[in-house]
């Protein structure tokens, strides 16, 4: 064997043998590393061997932090271009859904909206701390943790147990109880 072809082959089987630095993950080929933020992005391949976008892997991968899964379950977009006016999945599952209006540098666009927690999505005021079924996906909108801080707007009062707005006209109306607690038909 010549000296050259030798000369490759170790240095090869060292590439092999060692792990991708922090924040790179090793394609299938065990030699080439590429960012993790780049297996299954949904784009052209960066593993020369084309595994970071098999569709069977990709099902499979848990995206990094501050990526999220498209709808169709093989890709990952980073979470702030999820409602941001701007498809960035195949499928526009980034885009479905977003109550209220669409996160844009970090902000809410509409006036009259609330960010939810997990910063996906924006959702209407009126509908912050309402006692109803939760509008943000991750169900901050109707967290006990959340509304318990929660100042209502203007036009509504808050229930006894401080979970929950209701509107000032459904105070003391004919025995209806609005708030869970029923506190809005106390002292009538």
């Amino acid at each position: 064997m010549k000296l050259p072809v030798l000369i490759t082959l170790l240095v090869v089987a060292a590439v092999q043998a060692q792990d991708c630095t922090e924040g790179f993950t090793k394609c299938a080929d065990g030699v080439q590393c590429i960012k993790e933020e780049y297996w299954c992005d949904g784009g052209d391949p960066d593993c020369d061997d084309r595994s970071d976008e098999v569709e069977a892997v990709c099902r499979e991968y848990q995206c990094t932090a501050d990526y999220a899964k498209c709808g169709d379950g093989t890709h990952c977009t980073a979470v702030e271009y999820f409602c941001d006016g701007a498809q960035d999945c195949a499928d526009g599952s980034d885009e479905a859904d977003c109550k209220g209006g669409y996160v844009k540098d970090g902000k809410c666009e509409d006036a009259d909206v609330i960010m939810c927690n997990d910063g996906l999505q924006c959702v209407l005021d009126e509908f912050w701390c309402s006692g109803q079924k939760a509008h943000c996906d991750d169900k901050s909108d109707e967290a006990d943790s959340t509304c318990l801080r929660y100042t209502c707007l203007e036009g509504y009062v808050k229930c006894k147990d401080g979970k929950q707005c209701i509107k000032e006209s459904y105070l003391c109306d004919e025995g209806i109880p609005d708030c869970h607690d029923g506190s809005d038909e106390e002292n009538c």
